[in-house]
């Protein structure tokens, strides 16, 4: 993963909404809880490309017994952030906050926009066509979150039928298309990179050759924050 660049950074936040120019600069103050394997990879690359400095607390497996993550997240799960003090968990409600305190970095479409609806549309896709799928079949395959005695491996053959099934929407948008939205890199792509390396890890992708290539580009990436299984 790449290296930490600190806790705070003097950055723009606030746009002019009449000619979208910048009008103040402001103090932000990231705490991104985080361990390696998570879903806060997805927020730290976010961090590295919108060039957020932050201040990382990852204390190993030990971190999910933490009080202070416990107060940010009900369920004491990673990644979670405190945003000038402000909680907020869940990944991709992160990258899209994240992405919206850097408006000159371009990393997300602005509030209204059709293509905020189409980056909308494409993280709901992910974490609801594709993500359960992969996540299913690591829970019934790894003592981590549930003991070997409570696994249903009989239900991985359809995890793996059904995010194919996604997988193939998406190979075909990819053939015509370089990114998720407006043929550019975004915030958006943060998101679905994640549960597509979950895939590739778990070998479902190899007849995909349009998704691969799309996420060759992104690990290629200096501050992807992922890597190629």
């Amino acid at each position: 993963m790449p290296f930490v660049r600190g806790d705070k950074l003097k950055t723009i936040t606030t746009l002019d909404k009449e000619n979208y120019r910048a009008i103040m600069v402001e103090e932000i103050s990231i705490k991104l809880f985080e361990l390696g394997p998570t879903r806060s990879a997805r927020v730290r690359w976010a961090l590295l490309e919108a060039g957020l400095t932050f201040e990382s607390v990852q204390n190993g497996v030990d971190i999910f017994k933490s009080t202070e993550l416990l107060n940010i997240h009900p369920l004491g799960k990673l990644p979670a952030v405190l945003i000038n003090g402000q909680p907020l968990f869940e990944s991709a409600a992160i990258v899209t906050a994240i992405a919206d305190l850097v408006p000159d970095k371009k990393l997300i479409a602005e509030p209204s926009s059709w293509l905020r609806n189409l980056h909308n549309q494409w993280v709901c896709f992910t974490l609801s066509e594709l993500e359960p799928f992969v996540q299913s079949t690591e829970i019934n395959s790894m003592d981590f979150v549930l003991p070997a005695e409570q696994h249903v491996r009989e239900i991985v053959p359809q995890n793996n039928m059904l995010y194919k099934k996604a997988a193939a929407a998406l190979e075909k948008h990819f053939s015509r298309h370089d990114y998720l939205v407006d043929d550019q890199f975004s915030a958006t792509d943060i998101v679905l990179a994640y549960t597509l390396c979950w895939g590739q890890e778990q070998k479902l992708l190899d007849d995909f050759p349009n998704i691969n290539e799309y996420m060759d580009r992104l690990y290629n990436r200096e501050h992807c924050t992922l890597k190629k299984p």
